[in-house]
C-alpha cells in the first residue's frame, strides 16, 4: 500500500492553511522513509468565514480519500470528525512542510496504523 499525505499550504513552503479554507492540497507519498511530491490538487474550500458547507466538506474528504493523513495549520471539530471517519489522520502543525512531514512520518500512531517499519 502506498502511504500518502496531503498538505495545506498557500505558499508551498510552510503549513499555513486552515483545513476548511484550503484552496489546494499538495500530495506527498512515503518511499523508503523519504517523502516525494506527487501532485497538487485544487479544492473548493468548505468554509467561507463563520459557516461551512457540509457538502463541500464531504467533497474535500473525498478528494483526499487516497491519503492516510492530512497536515493543516488548523481544523475544526466537524472536519476532524469527517476525516477520522474516513480513516484519514489530521495533523494540526505549523512550520515548514519538510518538518511537518518528518513529524508525521515519525508519529507512532501513523506508523502503527499504516504498518510502517
Amino acid at each position: 500500500m502506498e502511504i500518502r499525505v496531503a498538505v495545506a499550504s498557500s505558499n508551498g513552503a510552510t503549513v499555513n492553511e486552515h483545513f476548511g479554507r484550503a484552496k489546494n492540497f499538495t500530495i506527498y507519498r512515503l518511499v523508503e522513509e523519504i517523502w516525494q511530491h506527487v501532485e497538487e490538487r485544487p479544492n473548493l474550500p468548505p468554509c467561507n468565514g463563520h459557516c461551512h458547507s457540509d457538502t463541500l466538506l464531504e467533497q474535500t474528504a473525498t478528494l483526499l480519500r487516497d491519503c492516510q493523513g492530512v497536515i493543516i495549520n488548523q481544523i475544526g471539530p466537524g472536519a476532524m470528525d469527517t476525516l477520522l471517519y474516513r480513516n484519514i489522520l489530521p495533523f494540526a502543525l505549523s512550520g515548514s512542510i519538510e518538518d511537518a512531514l518528518a513529524t508525521v512520518r515519525d508519529s507512532k500512531l501513523f506508523r502503527v496504523r499504516n504498518k510502517i517499519g
